[in-house]
């Protein structure tokens, strides 16, 4: 079974293409698509997209989009599709705030949702296929997952990237029609495009490694498409991508990774869950802990935290002392500070002021983060947060479970609250609403035009960003 993953996988992502999927997967990716593309609009704020832009100046162009580009969202310009993948894919991730996946320990959307804007240039792409493909990308992300992890990601690898490769590779095969011996060859070209560590965690190559993935599986489907030569069995050749990347103790298992299809990833209860907080998820039950006991304090100042973590924890959450904003998502110690002393996390929360300012940098200075008994080998971050007041009272909140996972989906209006929060700065409220409403009617779209339309806008307020970055 083992030896034939690709290939029946690559029968499964074929057969879906006209099957398609139920209509609750169907419904998750649709949430999942429109998430992430709110979450590109506030990435277009950052400074990395400047730089970006810049990098890419010479490959990017002014002017409509034609057959032969895809669109640079929130921006005029539009590149050759694997370039603009690379954009597309790190704003996704800019701010930490798309949504993520176990087990693959990864961020899906922000690979899969520019595969399909960039692969809806080279063919045309309904709604309903981009739907499809997105289900099947997110099912290669967990199925290699349940075969490689946590020793992939204890080895130092990003999934986003490394898994995420081959889910783009996947997805884009899908949307460009390949048949299934190509779908199977993408797939296995993909594994040599795959790389991203997490030593850049909390830097702007984080993100870049969502862009890199979907570039990568785009090119590995157009390589595919011309029947490049490659290993036709490059998952579990003895030199091959689960023995390579999974080199240790805890080798690979592929017989766990199932059946393609079969226990839907979409359908599984962390399979994909949406962020409601822009940091690292495992900062996510922390910081809805700390804003509860911020509404116990009622005005009392907290002389002394405890956060208790399950060991898994100290993983993604390696900045315990924060200088940057990108630092401080992923850290715990930050992050429950500005829950505890301001009652919220926003994405205004992480700016260089906020994370110096005295009252937080102090308060740091008396919380521990230790691994609590109680939730010790918890998958999902689950946290407890205890507070000592000045007056001596004490008092805890244990969060289990993130809001934004299955058993605690958003509803429609917090979906487009947080969207229309992230296109602040970026579009007027009417655009960014008619775009919100675009996504909603996704499933009955014949293509994206429409789409690529309306991400093909320059935003002023996000050019003199762009401006101010070169010196960034």
């Amino acid at each position: 079974m083992a030896s034939s993953f690709f290939s029946d996988f690559a029968d499964f992502a074929a057969q879906a293409a006209t099957t398609g999927f139920p209509a609750l997967a169907q419904q998750r990716a649709l949430d999942g698509i429109t998430d992430c593309v709110g979450c590109i609009a506030a990435g277009r704020r950052e400074p990395l997209a400047g730089k970006l832009l810049r990098a890419l100046r010479g490959r990017a162009f002014e002017g409509s989009i034609d057959a032969e580009t895809a669109v640079m969202a929130f921006s005029d310009r539009a590149a050759l599709p694997t370039d603009a993948a690379i954009f597309n894919g790190a704003l996704a991730h800019a701010i930490d705030f798309d949504d993520s996946s176990h087990p693959a320990y990864a961020h899906t959307s922000a690979v899969l949702v520019p595969t399909l804007l960039s692969a809806s240039a080279m063919a045309r792409v309904s709604g309903t296929d981009a739907i499809n493909a997105y289900i099947v990308g997110l099912e290669m992300f967990g199925k290699l997952a349940r075969g490689m992890n946590n020793r992939h990601y204890e080895n130092g690898w990003h999934a986003t990237s490394t898994f995420g490769t081959i889910a783009a590779a996947a997805a884009a095969a899908m949307l460009l029609r390949l048949p299934a011996a190509q779908i199977a060859g993408a797939l296995n070209l993909a594994t040599s495009f795959a790389s991203g560590l997490r030593a850049h965690f909390g830097t702007m190559t984080k993100p870049l490694h969502a862009g890199i993935a979907a570039r990568n599986g785009i090119q590995a489907a157009m390589l595919a498409r011309e029947d490049f030569g490659c290993a036709s069995a490059a998952l579990d050749h003895p030199y091959g991508f689960a023995t390579v990347f999974n080199w240790g103790p805890d080798k690979a298992d592929l017989g766990a990774m199932g059946k393609p299809g079969e226990a839907l990833e979409i359908l599984t209860d962390y399979g994909l869950s949406l962020k409601a907080f822009p940091s690292c998820g495992a900062t996510h039950p922390g910081i809805e802990a700390a804003t509860k006991v911020h509404r116990w304090l009622a005005g009392r100042k907290p002389r002394r935290v405890r956060i208790g973590v399950p060991e898994l924890s100290f993983r993604p959450l390696i900045h315990h002392s924060p200088k940057t904003p990108l630092e401080g998502k992923f850290s715990l110690e930050f992050c429950v500070a500005a829950g505890l002393l301001d009652g919220q996390v926003r994405i205004d929360t992480f700016t260089q002021a906020r994370v110096s300012s005295p009252e937080i940098v102090e308060l740091i200075a008396r919380t521990t983060m230790e691994v609590d008994e109680r939730v010790r080998f918890d998958p999902e971050w689950a946290t407890a947060v205890r507070v000592e007041t000045e007056d001596g009272a004490m008092h805890e909140e244990l969060v289990p479970l993130a809001i934004g996972k299955v058993g605690r989906w958003f509803s429609e209006n917090e979906l487009r609250t947080k969207f229309m929060d992230c296109c602040r700065g970026v579009l007027a409220d009417d655009r960014a609403g008619g775009l919100f409403r675009t996504l909603r009617d996704l499933p009955s779209l014949d293509s994206l035009a429409a789409l690529q339309r309306q991400l093909h806008v320059a935003s002023r307020q996000a050019e003199a960003r762009d401006a101010a970055s070169v010196a960034a």
